[in-house]
């Protein structure tokens, strides 16, 4: 286990050199991700589609009391942390790099592609790298306001390659956006978020292009398709207002209507838009953060799967477990997950790029093995 951990070590500081060489192709090309929040009563769900041309994520159960190391920039403060809560994350990297999810206190965070950020400049803060971002708030926050204040504890570090921007959800139904433009912070939350939609342009922006459609202040009719962000906002408002105007009590079912009308598989995108041959909306996610629920589709299999929070054991030493999100047919997946080991991640890893060839061996053998630095404490 020592000598596992030593090598870790050392990898970890070549890690940004091999990541810039070969992973630079992720924060490129035709991307239009989205998120949304919808409230009934006191349920308070949390969804997102992940449109992109590689299928298959790892769902992963991750328990508290995991000791975890950021990656170690030169001339940096390197993060450490012991993980206060669990959480279900999903994670294309493998296990340990969360690009959304919910932990056990009901609060859910997630990412999607925004080529306008810029991180903070350099200051006294640890700094983390973006991919690490997800899992380090769902590990050490339990509500929105939580995760407001911790980032005046840490930081983004600018030399990042994917470019994101975030929107958190809580089981109160607090919401934040969170943007960095031109390396400051723009947040939005209460009455600031007109819509509890985010796409991939700045929140400001999207806002902006609304006012030209009917029902937001202009006389341009709601398209009937999507293939772009502005499209996405002014059909997932839309929708979000008929959800809101007729009192639907059935919420879950409602999450994924919206997210199928602002996905990439009801529709082609237009002539003269050039995607690859399997771009779509590759899977949508949807967490009860209320009942600790993930609900999710593919679209290779169009039925909702569960995944029930409350039956995962909280315990460290029960350890991480996982489950790719292609493999379960219908129903509660619970029973599927396997025990996480560095195999199983670099099979799936591997089986992930096999795809397209976006990683270097060199980037597999580290993201495989990353896991490994977690103790229990």
């Amino acid at each position: 286990m020592l000598k596992s951990i030593n090598r870790i070590k050392i990898m970890k500081k070549i890690f940004l050199v091999i990541f810039l060489s070969t992973t630079l192709v992720l924060s490129q090309g035709f991307e239009n991700c989205s998120v949304v929040s919808l409230i009934s009563g006191d349920t308070v769900v949390w969804g997102r589609n992940h449109d992109e041309k590689q299928s298959n994520c790892l769902i992963v159960y991750n328990p508290a009391g995991l000791y975890k190391q950021g990656f170690e920039l030169e001339n940096e403060k390197n993060p450490v942390w012991i993980s206060k809560y669990a959480s279900l994350t999903c994670n294309i990297l493998g296990a340990g790099f969360a690009i959304l999810g919910m932990n056990e206190k009901g609060m859910a965070i997630g990412h999607v592609g925004f080529k306008e950020a810029e991180y903070p400049p350099k200051d006294e803060r640890p700094v983390l790298d973006q991919i690490q971002f997800v899992s380090y708030i769902l590990d050490n926050c339990a509500s929105t306001w939580e995760v407001i204040k911790e980032l005046d504890s840490v930081r983004i570090s600018n030399e990042s390659i994917t470019l994101e921007h975030y929107f958190v959800c809580d089981k109160s139904g607090e919401k934040a956006i969170i943007e960095f433009i031109e390396r400051n912070l723009v947040l939005y939350t209460g009455e600031k978020i007109v819509h509890p939609l985010m796409s991939n342009d700045s929140y400001k922006k999207s806002l902006e292009q609304l006012k030209k459609y009917i029902g937001f202040g202009g006389d341009t009719p709601i398209p009937d398709r999507t293939f772009g962000v502005e499209e996405i906002m002014a059909i997932g408002a839309n929708d979000i207002q008929s959800f809101i105007s007729l009192n639907n009590k059935d919420i879950i079912n409602s999450a994924f209507s919206i997210l199928h009308n602002i996905g990439f598989n009801k529709f082609p995108p237009p002539d003269g838009v050039v995607v690859h041959p399997n771009y779509g909306t590759q899977f949508t996610t949807v967490f009860d953060l209320k009942n600790l629920q993930l609900y999710f589709r593919t679209k290779s299999n169009g039925s909702i799967r569960n995944v029930d929070f409350n039956l995962f054991n909280s315990i460290c030493n029960y350890g991480m477990w996982m489950l790719e999100i292609e493999k379960p047919d219908s129903g509660n997946v619970n029973d599927l997950f396997v025990k996480y080991s560095s195999k199983k991640n670099c099979t799936y890893l591997t089986e992930w790029n096999n795809q397209s060839f976006l990683l270097s061996q060199e980037l597999i053998d580290f993201l495989c093995n990353y896991p490994e630095t977690y103790l229990c404490k």
